[in-house]
């Protein structure tokens, strides 16, 4: 029998399943729903969100999460605006076009976050295939 007779091919990329950019800011935009709120309450909100199920608090890289509220207000999806003289007190607001681009992630996450939990569900019985395995 050749080799490859029947190959697979993939329909998605590993990396292309859920973006950690796509849920980051579908985050933000959905606390920004409620109102302006400041860096620190929005990565506070995420990790509330992440650990509601688990028993570690999950949240966000500070540095990444900057990277993306700069991102967002550059792409016009919320503004960001000083609070008085402290230079760290930033706060967002949502815009129109991020009510826009937040309708858009709400189309499209649900499958990705499905396809995710299937993929990970799979890789954790591969991984448990492979449990009785000596690592000395």
């Amino acid at each position: 029998m050749p080799r490859n007779e029947y190959p697979l091919s993939k329909q998605i990329s590993l990396h292309n399943i859920v973006r950690v950019q796509q849920v980051i800011d579908f985050f933000v935009l959905s606390e920004l729903q409620r109102g302006r709120l400041y860096g620190s309450e929005l990565e506070q909100q995420i990790i509330v969100a992440l650990g509601k199920q688990s028993p570690t608090n999950v949240g966000v890289n500070n540095g990444y999460l900057s990277a993306r509220l700069k991102k967002l207000a550059e792409e016009g999806h919320v503004t960001r605006a000083w609070d008085g003289d402290n230079r760290y007190n930033r706060y967002y607001s949502i815009t129109p076009r991020g009510h826009d681009y937040f309708k858009q992630l709400l189309k499209e996450l649900p499958d990705q976050v499905d396809l995710a939990i299937n993929t990970y569900t799979n890789f954790k019985h591969y991984i448990d295939r492979f449990g009785h395995i000596p690592l000395n």
